[in-house]
């Protein structure tokens, strides 16, 4: 089952972090007051993917951005459990956040990065309908 999270307990924050730290090389700590906050943003939705036992299988964000050329909205932080992939829950991840976007927040388009090396998870983009666009992305970092 996927559903729209809106409201976030300590067992759910400590699995998000779990998920999230599985793709990072520089673990992130998050708490519940911080997911809160972000669940309180209508410009934040954070799906979860659960099996019937209410195992989490898989997380990813979606969030909308007000720019002078219209609202853009985002897809972030697709992570799927090693042990559920190929099973059909980045698919159902996908389709979900997608059709949110259609219907609730009344977009035309959607946007997603994913760095070269994630081959499958590029693999299921395209296989959803995401086509690569012709863009760089630049990043600047350690502003301390």
């Amino acid at each position: 089952m996927v559903y729209r999270l809106t409201d976030i307990d300590n067992a759910m924050t400590e699995r998000i972090g779990q998920l999230l730290n599985s793709l990072r090389s520089v673990p992130v700590t998050i708490d519940e007051a911080f997911l809160e906050r972000l669940l309180s943003d209508d410009r934040f939705n954070l799906f979860i993917a659960e099996d019937d036992s209410k195992m989490v299988m898989g997380m990813l964000t979606i969030t909308s951005c007000p720019t002078l050329a219209g609202e853009k909205v985002w897809i972030e932080d697709v992570i799927v459990d090693e042990k559920f992939r190929g099973q059909g829950v980045g698919r159902a991840l996908l389709r979900a956040a997608v059709e949110f976007a259609h219907k609730e927040l009344k977009t035309q388009a959607v946007y997603l990065t994913s760095n070269p090396s994630r081959v499958q998870a590029r693999s299921l983009y395209r296989s959803e309908g995401f086509e690569e666009y012709e863009t760089g992305v630049f990043r600047i970092k350690n502003l301390d």
